[in-house]
This record gives C-alpha cells, structure tokens and sequence, in this order.
C-alpha cells in the first residue's frame, strides 16, 4: 500500500511555476511517508499544470515497480495505492493484445487496461485499491476508490484547482487551510455521506470515479453495487451447494491474497472471521510446502486466538498492551483516523509488511446482532423452498416483538438524544428497517453541541442522512419489498458502516505503521456470491422455546463453509463484540490528596485533555453540558473500567481538540 497525491490547475487559472509544484508535490508525499517509506516519486506535466505524487510500500516487484508510472508513449501517466489480485491471467492477456510491460508489478495493469477499456477499466480489477491516472493527450484526470472503500480518496476545490490525497493532511502542503464543517460534524456527515470534518473537503464514495477536466468540469460516478435477488424467487440450489459456493470463494478470496514478494502474516483475534483466513491459509500453504507455518499474530485478550494457532500449527506472536499503552496511542490514533496502532507496531517491528485480516466479514455476512430485527421482519420465501424449518408468521411476529432492533447497549440512552428531529422518516425512507436507528447514535448527543450551532443550522434527522447516503436505486428496492428486510439491512452496513471501519481499523492504522492489510471478506467475487444467498441460509434459526422464540445463530454459512479450517471451540461460539478491554487499573494514589478514589489512567487523560479552554476554542461545543458531564465522570470508577457511555462521549470530544492541535483548525465559525 501506498501514498497518492494529485493537482490539477485548470486552464482557467495562470500556469504555476513547476518548481513551486514540484516542492508542494514532495512535501505533501513527505507527510505521507508512514504510508510508503521505501520510495516516492512525482510527475508534472509538460504544461506544469498536472502533478502527481507517489511514497511506495513496496510489495510486488520490490526492484522495480517504483511510480509515477507511464505508458510507453508518454501520454498515460498514474500512481496507484493498493493492491489488485489476478495479476498474472490479466497480463497474460493484455500482452496477447500487443500491450507491452516495463516491470513486473501488479500496478502497471492500470495503465494497459486504461489503454485498452477506458473508464470501463475498474470493471477488470480485483483487489483494494486508489489510483490516480492522468491523460496528457486528452488533459483528463481519472481518480477511482475500490469498491468496499478500502483504501482512501479525499479530493478538494481550492479557487480553480482540483487536490486528491489519500490522508486530507496531505492537502495542506498545496496551501489548504482546514476549517470545521460544523454541518457535517452535527449531522455526522463524516460517518453517513461523502462530507468530512472539513469544509470543502469531499470522500470520494466507495466503487465510485472521479472525472476531471481542463475546463475545471468535474464528475462523480458510481460502477459498481450491491444487488440482492428478488425475495419471492425460489431458490434453486441446495443448501450444500450454497455451502459449497461460499467455501470455494473464500478459498479464492485467499489465495489471491497470499501473493507477496515480502514477508506476510495473519491478524488472528480468536474470532470466527480472523481465525477462518487464518485456517484456509495454512491450508494453502501446506499444499505447497506440508511444512509450511503461516504466521499470526494476535492481542492477547482471548485466548481462543491462541488454540486456533496451535490448531493450524501456526507461528504464533501474542501482543500484550497495557490500559496505559492503549490511553498514551490515543492522539495518534486521532491524528492518522485509526485504532489498532499498538498491534500493527508489533507486526511491522518483526519484518511484516503484509497482514490478512478478517474485516469486511461482519458487514457482509450479517455478523451483527442488531440485524436480528430485520432479519425477522419478514419471511423468506427463496429458502422456503429448500424445505428448511421456518417460524410461522406468529411466531415471527413474537421474536421480532422480542428484539426490536435497538441500538447496542449504550446505558440505556434514549436515541431522541442524538437527533433533533423524528426517526421515522428516516427509516421510512430505507423501507422500515431498523438500521438508521441504530447508524444515528454516532457522532455527539445534542445536548454537547453548542445552542447557538443548533439555531443556526436546518439540522436533518440523523437517520435521514444516511438514507440520503444509499442510491435511489437501492432504496426503490428497500421500499417495494424487492429485497428481503435483512438483505436491505446488509446493504446499508456494507454501503455506509464498513467503509468508515475498514479505515478506522484498516487503512489507517495499517499504513501509519507501513503494512499492507488484505481483507479476504472484502472480495467481490465472493460478496457477490453471498448477495445471491437466501436470508433464512446466511443466518440460521431454531425453534427451542415453548413461547414460540427461535434460537438465531449468525453467520450461519460461513460457519458450515469455514468448519474444516477452524477449532470446534469458534466453529460453535457465538459472535461477542470485540473491543479492546479498559481494565479496572488506578492511578497509584490520589493527587489532590483528598481522600478521593484513585483515577483510571483513561479518566486521568481524559481530564488533562477535556479542558474548557480546549472545548471553547473549538467553537461548535457546549462547555456546560461536556463539563457537567466530566464532574459526573470522575466521583467513581465505571463499572467496565472506563469506557462507559459518558467516556465515548468525552473520548469524542478529545478527538476534536487533538484534530485541532494536529490541524492548526481555527475556532469555527458559523
């Protein structure tokens, strides 16, 4: 994985001085040295308008993949962040149409089959990955994002100039100056549309494209979507060939990403997910080698990471941070958009700069337990005619009235809390499902938000703008009834929840530490494949109770697919959240010398960080409600070491104040 940068000066604007390019292009790649510390390069167009930045991790073709690269006439140049599988059949076959390579990296394939298929050329790729193509005949820059949003794109208008980075800290280097979008922050833009914390500031969606011209005219396109069969289709496949089907591309999902000329490991967090990559790959590797050991590397948490590494016969590293490490990665943490920063420090430390992991899993497999709700809000009639079990309508009914999708367990907070307006509309709009209900408690509760900020701002209802997020397509479908309550559910973690998470727990935390993550779960072929299973086959219900509740066991398919690969212990283990543990730890004393309980080192950060000179100075926030909130925070130890509600909230609050240190972000004004 890699760096990319990226100005277009429109012919509008006066020509700028390549020299001045030529530093901001350097300077901008510098700041993106985490992401690719092994080389960097830049190109400028013959009319100095275009610059292209690249810092490279080099996986595939370490001598010789080093980028910009270029076409051999000179007119075709890109920088691409990534990593695109299937590299050898596709370049076999670009060379049978006369395409010829000058290296050996998978990258490469950008530029022959722009050469060959145009825009149409993300239709042919497989993989994670950004690229930035620009070409010089036609003056037309071509920006693309993969399509689950695994890796990054954020682009900017500054006067009559287009700026791409894969980190927006990158853009400063070309003279942007952040300021708050405080829109975005009250509405969640950040998390639920294409808006960030900055104005002006635009995430390129997922599997969509950028186009870009002379004229400063620019386009955003979508090429590829989920799609889901028609519920009221029989399905025509056995159970075991659906079961079959998901085996043999998860397989494939693997395999293709087993590929690397560095050394490579598996992220193993004693999970179904992690621990299935982890099974399949030391099974792939010992077709090859029956001595072969892959290497995992776990947080020392749970314990089950440990027996399913001794299970595959694996090379097992266990990382063991403290409260403490944990509390001192926080501003890090922040400042590169990431959370697991302390064990990808370990992997890089050892020599790996290539790490499978299980993320993607989850959204796409229907991992989590707020699904339950529409997965039960209607029958499923493609997998009643497989002759499966099935509730009746009543007994439907009871289940659904027993789980009625809430949020997850957050202290019994009242969802009104993190929006101004009715919920309803919102979830109107995707079809009745209970997603945006759960999706609207990100982001700060009202109450911290300052008052002026809310008279000043037409606010939407929270679940309104994630339903603005989904494309009118996709939503036509959720309204009619086409898809399956559960099946629009999954679009909407998929579409909205994964990206923001694959480069919270992926990308960023990756990249800062100069590893590459693959994510098998995120492959196409197979996510396709699992968009085609009847709903009452990717989860599984039981009847086992007289008053009418079913037993729900999700991930029901993988869990068949996956059993050979895996321990009996997380074959059988039902999904638990997996959140790094704040221990009960204190503070060695109290300092005021009052007699007062002892701090967690999380309440002791927390209190040097939440200040109200810190809070005023970002101007969008309510001291009053954030320090009522503080005082109520410190007086006893939270019952799960820390990381309560009110410590979210706080932590929320903290990541604001580093972003603005970090930043330079003036006081926002509205």
């Amino acid at each position: 994985m890699c760096g990319i940068t990226a100005s277009y000066v429109t012919s509008t604007e006066a020509t700028p001085d390549k020299s001045t390019l030529e530093a901001q292009l350097k300077a901008s790649i510098r700041v993106l040295k985490h992401r690719g510390p092994d080389a960097s390069g830049t190109y400028i167009s013959n009319d100095g308008r275009v610059g292209l930045g690249h810092a490279r991790l080099s996986i595939i073709d370490v001598e010789g993949g080093h980028q910009p690269l270029h076409d051999s006439e000179g007119t075709v140049h890109a920088v691409v962040n990534g990593e695109l599988y299937d590299y050898a059949d596709l370049r076999q076959k670009l060379e049978e149409q006369g395409r010829v390579f000058q290296t050996f990296s998978d990258s490469e394939l950008v530029i022959h089959l722009y050469k060959v298929h145009g825009y149409n050329l993300v239709q042919f790729l497989r993989g994670e990955f950004a690229f930035i193509i620009y070409d010089s005949e036609r003056k037309v820059l071509f920006a693309v994002r993969d399509r689950f949003g695994v890796k990054p794109i954020y682009y900017t208008l500054l006067n009559e100039r287009l700026l791409i980075a894969s980190e927006m800290k990158a853009l400063m280097k070309f003279g942007w100056k952040p300021e708050w979008d405080v829109h975005s922050i009250v509405e969640t833009g950040e998390f639920n549309d294409n808006r960030t914390v900055f104005k002006g500031v635009y995430k390129l969606p997922t599997a969509h494209q950028l186009i870009f011209t002379r004229m400063g005219q620019l386009k955003i396109q979508p090429y590829w979507d989920h799609t889901f069969n028609n519920r009221h289709v029989p399905e025509t496949r056995s159970v075991e060939q659906i079961i079959q089907g998901v085996r043999e591309r998860m397989v494939d999902a693997v395999r293709a990403r087993l590929r690397s000329d560095v050394p490579l490991a598996v992220s193993l967090s004693g999970g179904l997910d992690s621990a299935s990559i982890a099974g399949i790959a030391s099974a792939l590797l010992k077709e090859k080698d029956p001595a072969a050991k892959v290497v995992t590397f776990t947080l020392a948490f749970p314990e089950r990471g440990d027996r399913q590494a001794e299970f595959i016969g694996a090379e097992c590293h266990m990382v063991k941070p403290s409260e403490a490490d944990l509390i001192a990665k926080f501003d890090d943490v922040v400042y590169h958009c990431e959370h697991a920063m302390v064990l990808n420090e370990t992997i890089r430390r050892l020599g790996y700069k290539v790490c499978l992991t299980g993320e993607g899993s989850d959204e796409n497999q229907g991992g989590y337990s707020f699904l339950l709700a529409d997965f039960l809000r209607a029958p499923d009639p493609a997998a009643q005619s497989l002759g499966i079990p099935l509730p009746s309508a009543s007994e439907l009914q009871t289940s659904l009235e027993m789980r009625q999708g809430l949020p997850p367990p957050q202290d019994h907070v009242a969802i009104d809390e993190y929006s101004l307006t009715d919920q309803q509309l919102g979830r109107a709009m995707l079809g009745g499902i209970s997603f945006g209900r759960f999706w609207a408690t990100l982001g700060l509760p009202m109450k911290v938000i300052n008052p002026a900020v809310l008279k000043e701002f037409t606010v939407d209802g929270r679940s309104v703008v994630v339903a603005e997020g989904f494309r009118p397509e996709a939503r036509a479908k959720m309204i009619d009834g086409t898809w399956h309550p559960f099946h629009s559910a999954l679009y909407s973690v998929s579409t909205i929840m994964l990206p923001l998470l694959l480069n919270q727990v992926g990308d960023r935390p990756e990249l800062a530490n100069s590893i590459e993550g693959r994510q098998p779960f995120t492959d196409h072929k197979l996510v396709e494949y699992m968009n085609t299973v009847p709903p009452y086959i990717i989860e599984n219900l039981t009847p086992e109770t007289p008053d009418g509740e079913w037993t729900f066991t999700e991930k029901w398919v993988l869990r068949q697919a996956v059993k050979p690969f895996v321990t009996e212990e997380i074959y059988s283990r039902r999904k638990a959240q997996y959140n790094a543990p704040i221990p009960h730890t204190k503070q060695n004393g109290d300092a005021s010398g009052m007699g007062k309980p002892p701090l967690t080192p999380l309440q002791v950060y927390l209190k040097e960080r939440v200040t109200q000179e810190r809070v005023d100075r970002l101007g969008f926030l309510n001291w009053g409600s954030i320090g009522a909130l503080l005082d109520e925070y410190y007086p006893e130890t939270p019952k799960d070491g820390g990381l309560d509600r009110r410590a979210r909230v706080l932590l929320s609050v903290s990541g604001y104040t580093v972003l603005q240190d970090k930043f330079n972000v003036p006081t926002a004004v509205f």
